[in-house]
């Protein structure tokens, strides 16, 4: 007999570690090109709190695709919200 361990609450809590940087627009004039003025997210990996201990996944073992998910979702709370 098999139990989908999604169904059950392991009471694990899941946080972003990292930080959110605002950045003022700059215009490059010579080409045109610059900054655009807003929030960028840094996140240095995930953190999972199991029983009051937490343990740190670095983001480089993060599947590429996940992290760009998880940047982008940051980025757009950050610029929506503050």
């Amino acid at each position: 007999m098999f139990k989908d361990l999604t169904e059950i609450d392991t009471g694990a809590g899941l946080m972003i570690n990292g930080e959110g940087e605002f950045n003022a627009a700059e215009l490059d004039y010579l080409n045109g090109t610059g900054i655009p003025e807003g929030w960028t997210a840094n996140i240095y990996g995930l953190i999972v709190e199991v029983n009051g201990k937490e343990y740190t996944i670095p983001a480089a073992a993060l599947d590429p695709d996940l992290l760009k998910a998880l940047t982008s979702n940051a980025e757009t709370e950050l610029n929506n919200y503050y």
